[in-house]
């Protein structure tokens, strides 16, 4: 229920609610002139402003005598600790540790409420940079460790958070026989949009995904219209395996992980669009091309130059760096030996000596001949898992590992 509340009536204890002094007033200001102010201030039952500062000053500027405001004490129970949380993280006196859990318990309530929240929406709700915000879930999940909690700065306790969720993640996978054995072959028979809601197993902090480009390549000349083993190289097929990526993320990554995600040029865009979905990842903008010298198709000889390259969005969440510098553009043929679509080990080495070394566990969800996994064994990889729906290529991937 809104009212009309005296503006010289509000109190507003400003040492205690912001970091920052109040900024953009005028332009604020001039938008309240035109369009009315749209979202009501929030007080307590004795006039204490809750939320809504820069409104307030905004509309005290413009000579208003009174303001439109909610009570509190009326606001549901949800939507009361969201308002408690937002201002409790913008408070002076805040430790680093509440200002973590704070942040933390904002981003879940507001993931419940919208299963579509992602960790960029809660930055701009907060006024908060991405990395930012990345850096307090991170350390939130490992807050219950003594030695993350009693970290002098939130800076060493990203650090001490990495160590420890490492430390348990190997630990596990080191212990789970059914999941990844060095002594049995770390490839799957079987399909990811079964096995990822399903998954409770170590999580991966490399994810390589080469789906069908969705571009309907099985209805090429030569090419078997249809394989009860084998994912149809159709749009639906490729949208499908990208949502199950997108709902089951949690399940199977970690909260610090780097991703590389093949597409078609034809989707680029959807695509880009879709990869924001994937919570808190950062994606770099310009793609990694490998180029196939000398191969290709020219779709339209008379109009349309040579196709030769093939291109993948990389990103990374959480404190998850790269190693060393790469270009992002490397050149080497096909390799056609084991599976008509096998992406250059030499390629692949390549791009994974960016960000691969022994603490990395790879996962891939249609992993074919398995040249990513080989790929990240010779760079250091420590782990490597693999789904392949199709049983020939799976065993043809197990030979060559």
């Amino acid at each position: 229920m809104f009212q009309s509340i005296p503006i010289p009536s509000i109190t507003v204890h400003r040492e205690d609610r912001q970091r920052r002094t109040l900024t953009d007033i005028a332009d604020l200001a001039d938008s309240i002139a035109r369009l009315g102010l749209i979202n009501p201030i929030t007080i307590d039952e004795n006039n204490i402003l809750i939320a809504g500062e820069r409104r307030l000053e905004a509309c005290r500027q413009l000579g208003w005598t009174h303001i439109t405001a909610q009570f509190f004490e009326d606001l549901p129970l949800t939507q009361r600790v969201l308002i408690e949380l937002e201002e409790n993280i913008k408070r002076k006196d805040i430790t680093w540790q509440e200002h973590t859990a704070a942040i933390a318990k904002y981003h879940e309530i507001r993931k419940e409420e919208d299963p579509t929240w992602t960790l960029e929406k809660t930055a701009t709700a907060l006024g908060r940079t991405q990395p930012s915000v990345s850096q307090h879930l991170t350390v939130a999940k490992e807050l219950n460790e003594p030695s993350v909690n009693s970290a002098p700065t939130l800076t060493t306790a990203v650090v001490r958070a990495q160590t420890a969720a490492r430390k348990r993640d190997d630990a596990l996978i080191h212990n789970d026989k059914s999941i990844i054995n060095t002594h049995e072959s770390p490839i799957l028979t079987g399909d990811f949009l079964t096995w990822a809601p399903t998954y409770t197993g170590p999580k991966f902090n490399f994810i390589h995904c080469d789906f069908p480009y969705g571009i309907n390549y099985h209805n090429a000349p030569g090419q078997a219209s249809s394989n009860p083993d084998r994912y149809l190289d159709t749009p639906e097929t490729y949208w499908q395996l990208f949502k199950t990526l997108t709902v089951n993320l949690d399940n199977f990554c970690t909260p610090d992980a780097h991703i590389m995600f093949w597409f078609s040029p034809n989707l680029y865009c959807p695509t880009w669009e879709m990869l924001k979905l994937l919570d808190g990842f950062t994606f770099e903008e310009h793609p990694l091309i490998w180029h196939r010298p000398g191969e290709g198709i020219a779709p339209d000889p008379y109009r349309r130059p040579r196709r030769v390259y093939e291109t993948a969005f990389f990103g990374w969440r959480g404190a998850a760096r790269i190693n060393a510098v790469r270009d992002n553009v490397f050149s080497a043929p096909t390799e056609r030996e084991r599976h008509p679509h096998e992406k250059s080990q030499a390629m692949l080495e390549h791009f994974f000596s960016m960000f691969v070394d022994e603490h990395t566990r790879l996962l891939d969800p249609t992993c074919g001949s398995g040249s990513s996994l080989r790929a990240a064994l010779a760079t250091g990889a420590g782990r490597v898992f693999g789904i392949e729906a199709n049983e020939e290529f799976a065993n043809v991937a197990r030979r060559a590992l």
